[in-house]
């Protein structure tokens, strides 16, 4: 990004192979670390030398041909602009407003990290949490041996792919989950699909008081983190931040399998929206 004549203005690239308007991005080279490899790739296919901000998060998709693709994208300011030279990658750049980008790019998914950049530079203490139930895991009282090593069931398998499909398009920061196994089997896949791993969590776990998670939601700045946990977690924490006065879209739901995306800002939520189980 760079500071336009009225406002921030967000570097978009014209890929002539695709005919899209995308965000720049690459591979690595050998040896590589990931924040080096975007700073170079930037450069080299618009000429902008880059100076990196923070990390967005990471996302995942699956190309025509069937390839699995994890980009990680960082929030980065233009340092020095040289002038643009079509290459064999990129033929044309330009430079637009939050508005116009968003209208701009081809793909969804660079609509959902592009959003986010935006979000984050106009606050950069805000935080977007997915906080998922885990998926199905049958009934409590047919589990005959320990509740903290249920899993999910065959039904709660294919929630947990339409869930990957879903929350591996929005960039994603960290992977937190309950350490219960029905949590962990919601949870891993999505990290997989990520290249990355998910950790533990002690505030989501099973029977925790919603002021715990509440405690951990408040450090959270600058990060899109899926969180997986209980409903007994969940709904005590949404009950707590409707009573605080967030403005939160959607029933009070939490169905095994859903999500409520909460948008937060210097610690506290202001929104959220429900999603119901996509099966």
């Amino acid at each position: 990004m760079r500071d336009g004549p009225d406002g921030a203005e967000y570097l978009l690239v014209h890929r002539p192979r695709y005919d899209d308007w995308s965000l720049p991005k690459g591979k690595l080279d050998k040896n590589e670390s990931y924040r080096t490899g975007a700073m170079r790739e930037i450069e080299e296919e618009t000429r902008v030398t880059p100076r990196a901000i923070t990390k967005l998060g990471t996302v995942a998709y699956d190309t025509r041909n069937r390839n699995h693709k994890v980009v990680r994208y960082w929030l980065a300011e233009a340092a020095k602009i040289r002038k643009f030279r079509k290459n064999a990658e990129v033929d044309e750049i330009t430079w637009l407003p939050a508005k116009k980008a968003l209208k701009r790019v081809t793909y969804s998914r660079d609509r959902e990290v592009l959003e986010w950049a935006i979000r984050l530079v106009d606050n950069p203490k805000a935080a977007r949490i997915f906080l998922v139930r885990h998926a199905e895991a049958g009934k409590r009282r047919h589990w005959a041996g320990d509740d903290f090593k249920r899993p999910i069931s065959n039904r709660g398998r294919v929630q947990v792919a339409a869930l990957d499909d879903i929350l591996t398009r929005w960039p994603i920061t960290r992977v937190l989950t309950s350490p219960y196994v029905r949590c962990r089997q919601t949870a891993t896949p999505l990290a997989s699909a990520l290249a990355t791993k998910s950790r533990v969590e002690p505030s989501l776990e099973e029977y925790q008081p919603p002021e715990q998670l509440a405690n951990f939601i408040r450090g959270l700045t600058g990060e899109s983190v899926v969180m997986v946990s209980h409903g007994d977690v969940i709904s005590g924490y949404i009950g707590m931040i409707a009573a605080e006065g967030a403005k939160l879209n959607g029933p009070m739901r939490w169905g095994k399998g859903s999500v409520w995306v909460l948008d937060a800002s210097k610690g506290r939520v202001r929104r959220g929206r429900y999603w119901p189980a996509p099966l």
